[in-house]
């Protein structure tokens, strides 16, 4: 396929402003990106491709910028990495034998329903009080394996759902929260989806360098605007993006 620079253009300047509201929102990439390079005219495989390849970079940008303010803790970061890794493999490997339709259903749901459940609860997001204990550490692990599995497979808003597991169950606040999900999703969970591809040769490298660097600097200045708006500005990003990720995976699932 022949690729025009217009359609350069287009990945690049998508590829930033997907990755700047993800890095506001803790997730949420996909919903612009991928779309927006379906409509450009590339084959869905290749678009997907291109998807991950982006969104395997949101991770620098973003870590930089909230690494430099001390938001990482790196303890947590290598738990919520290394024990998603292997599952994100298996559901990359695994998606062809399983109800995608049926999952996005439940997904959208799911988002909904603690997005609504976020609104209610004025408060969280709001204060940093950390939990680690056992009880948080085995019911984390527990979550996490199938989001890993749900980010291999489908990829879009997988994000959304670690942002709920530090914000619910670690009593992370919403800039914390959104720091981790971005430092662990997306160095390590992404990365692994862009490098299947690239073995895969699904990437069209006359767009690859536009995408990478949209990506890289779209979640460094999102990151940024992020840390300096503060919590209360991130929640409603947060909650706007977790209802529009919701409804757009009820919509494609019926």
């Amino acid at each position: 396929m022949d690729i025009s620079i217009s359609m350069i253009a287009v990945s690049a300047l998508a590829s930033f402003v997907a990755c700047f509201f993800s890095a506001l929102a803790g997730g949420g990439a996909g919903l612009i990106l991928l779309p927006i390079l379906i409509i450009s005219g590339l084959p869905f495989i290749n678009a997907l491709a291109s998807h991950k390849l982006a969104v395997g970079f949101i991770g620098i940008g973003s870590t930089l910028r909230y690494a430099r303010e001390g938001l990482i803790d790196w303890r947590i970061f290598w738990w919520n990495a290394l024990l998603g890794a292997p599952f994100v493999v298996a559901g990359t490997l695994f998606a062809s034998a399983l109800d995608q339709n049926l999952m996005l259903l439940l997904a959208g749901c799911f988002i909904l329903l603690m997005a609504a459940v976020s609104w209610l609860k004025k408060s969280s997001g709001l204060q940093h009080t950390p939990t680690m204990g056992k009880r948080q550490v085995i019911i984390g692990s527990l979550l996490l394996i199938p989001i890993a599995f749900y980010s291999g497979w489908i990829s879009v808003a997988s994000g959304v759902f670690t942002t709920m597991i530090y914000l619910y169950l670690l009593r992370f606040d919403q800039l914390h929260a959104t720091a981790m999900t971005l430092a662990a999703n997306g160095l390590v969970w992404n990365a692994i989806g862009a490098i299947a591809h690239l073995s895969l040769g699904h990437i069209h490298w006359e767009i690859a360098p536009g995408l990478v660097f949209g990506a890289v600097t779209g979640s460094y200045l999102g990151a940024a605007l992020g840390i300096k708006q503060g919590n209360r500005f991130l929640k409603q990003v947060f909650l706007v993006s977790a209802v529009i990720s919701g409804a757009v995976l009820v919509y494609k699932a019926l």
